[in-house]
This record gives C-alpha cells, sequence and structure tokens, in this order.
C-alpha cells in the first residue's frame, strides 16, 4: 500500500507542476495579447516556443512515461479513458501544429492573423488542462481502485529509478518562462 501512496504522492505533485507551467504559460500568452498595442512577433513566436517546449515536457512526465504504459490492456474501461487521453493529446498537437502555421502566416501576410494564432495557443491550453483534470479525476482514481499491489510496487520503482537520475537524459526540461511584458 505504501508504494501506491508514494505512487500517487509523485503523481499528484507532477500534476501540480504541470498545470502551474501551464497556468504561467497561459498568463504569459494572455499578457502578450493584451499588452502589445503593435504584436511583437519575436515575443510571439518565443511564446509559441515555449508551448512546443511544453508539449515534450508533458509527453516525458512519469504519467506518460510510466504509468500509462503499465496498464494499458489492463481492462476496457482504462483503455477505453487511455484512448480519450491519447485522443486529447493529438488533438493538442494539431492545435499547435494550426498555431504555428498561423505565426507563419502571420510571419508572411502580415498581423491579421494574429487574433487567431493566439485563440489557437489558447485552445491548446484548455485542451491540455481539460486532459490533466480528466487524469487526476478519472484515471488516477480508477487506478488506485483496480491496480494490485505488486503493479504498484511495480511503477513505483520505476518513479525512484527516474528520481535517481537513470533517465533523466530522456526528459525534458520544463520550459522556463521570460518575464511578462
Amino acid at each position: 500500500m505504501l508504494t501506491a501512496t508514494y505512487s500517487l504522492i509523485t503523481i499528484s505533485a507532477e500534476q501540480k507542476n504541470v498545470r502551474t507551467i501551464l497556468s504561467r504559460l497561459r498568463e504569459y500568452i494572455d499578457s502578450c495579447l493584451k499588452s502589445l498595442e503593435e504584436p511583437d512577433l519575436g515575443k510571439i513566436e518565443s511564446a509559441l516556443n515555449k508551448l512546443s517546449q511544453f508539449d515534450r515536457y508533458c509527453h516525458a512526465r512519469k504519467v506518460e512515461m510510466y504509468l500509462i504504459p503499465s496498464v494499458r490492456g489492463m481492462a476496457h474501461e482504462i483503455d477505453a479513458l487511455l484512448a480519450e487521453l491519447e485522443s486529447m493529446s493529438a488533438r493538442a498537437i494539431e492545435m499547435l501544429k494550426s498555431a504555428q502555421e498561423k505565426l507563419r502566416q502571420a510571419f508572411e501576410q502580415g498581423l491579421d492573423k494574429i487574433g487567431e494564432l493566439f485563440r489557437a495557443m489558447q485552445n491548446y491550453c484548455d485542451n491540455l488542462l481539460k486532459r490533466f483534470a480528466r487524469e487526476e479525476e478519472e484515471l488516477l482514481p480508477l487506478l488506485e481502485q483496480r491496480l494490485p499491489g505488486d503493479q504498484w510496487f511495480s511503477i513505483a520503482a520505476q518513479f525512484l529509478s527516474d528520481d535517481d537520475g537513470e533517465h533523466k537524459r530522456m526528459h525534458v526540461p520544463p520550459p522556463r518562462l521570460p518575464a511578462a511584458p
């Protein structure tokens, strides 16, 4: 039971961290939109690059690297939820690609696409917040009920190994945000 508790606490801390980073990214994006009398494409590009870095960071989370692979195929209910979460991730990636295309268009065609670009970036953030909420409100409680102790032990061992630095080279650092404009 202690390994399940350790794993859940580790995941909870990771979820809190990812939500904090995403919230700060969202605030930065909103401040870029509100404070710029004439949009600075360099700052906007920087914000979009931070979102891309954040996306890579999200895919290196313990939930995605260890927890989800270890429960895949365990039960139809879990697999259905994982499919929905993966669909949300795929939509987020498409939103990010759309934002990158809108930035390219803004560089080529002028600033007419800036509003669409900011909406695409905000939609990306909103989509990820929904995914994280589903992980916390649906996936984790389901796994807490259904996973046997030996599987929690295996997951906790992977987390500890990761924390000890054996897999640090595979992790993506969280994005560092510049000061808000």
